[in-house]
């Protein structure tokens, strides 16, 4: 997954870019759709923050 986190002036991450085409794939995967409120997601958010905390490890390891 090619991840970019995006930081403000101080160097503090406030988000994360995903290409769209890996979005859609996570929306299909997780059956979600950008429309649902934040709580229908759980499940979704639950597998984003493990896979963005790999990600997180597998660069350091570089």
């Amino acid at each position: 997954m090619d991840v970019k986190y995006l930081s403000d002036a101080k160097g503090n991450i406030t988000g994360v870019f995903i290409p769209i085409e890996e979005w859609e794939r996570l929306q299909k995967e997780y059956k979600f759709s950008a429309d649902e409120p934040a709580p229908a997601n759980k499940q979704f958010q639950k597998g984003l923050t493990e896979a963005l905390k790999n990600v997180k490890l597998d660069d350091s390891a570089e």
